[in-house]
């Protein structure tokens, strides 16, 4: 049984999911790793869904991004290293603030964390039955994202870059 706990701040989303398994797996993907995540984000991207009661219309694709990949993989390493899940670090970041730390000069933000799925096709899954976690999936505020797992913890950030003239 999934219990999940969904904190909305400023203008934009953070969730969290809890299942019910534990696992272990690296904390680098290759590649190919990345764009089969990519690629399974943006066809339910393409489709549309319904996120809780609300129906979320198709999106545009969205794009991988190393510097969001490498905020949520800090992340990911802290909840692992410290022993616990949640949206703000064991020093008291914030998502954003770790997004900005990695060189991601964001205008939108937003993060996905789960703990103990086995792939990434059961944490989007999860994801998706999530209310919160699917609207960051389907936002438009997001043209970009990033994903990581440490142990059981994963962590997929979200972000649009500000506009620079």
């Amino acid at each position: 049984m999934l219990a999940s706990k969904i904190a909305i701040a400023a203008a934009f989303v953070c969730s969290t999911i809890w299942p019910s398994t534990k696992t272990t797996a690296p904390a680098h993907f290759d590649e190919n790793v990345k764009q089969e995540m990519l690629a399974q984000i943006n066809r339910l991207r393409a489709k549309g869904c319904k996120c809780g009661n609300k129906y979320m219309p198709p999106a545009e694709p969205i794009a991988w991004n190393d510097r969001l990949e490498k905020a949520a993989l800090g992340h990911a390493n802290d909840m692992q290293r410290k022993k616990f899940f949640d949206h703000k670090g064991s020093n008291g970041s914030t998502f954003g603030a770790r997004v900005k730390k990695a060189g991601y000069d964001w205008w939108s933000v937003g993060e996905n964390i789960s703990w103990g799925y086995d792939s990434f096709e059961d944490t989007l899954e999860g994801w998706k039955e999530s209310p919160g976690h699917c609207r960051n999936l389907m936002s438009r505020d997001y043209s970009e994202m990033g994903v990581a797992k440490v142990g059981a913890y994963w962590v997929q950030d979200f972000g649009r870059q500000s506009w620079k003239p």
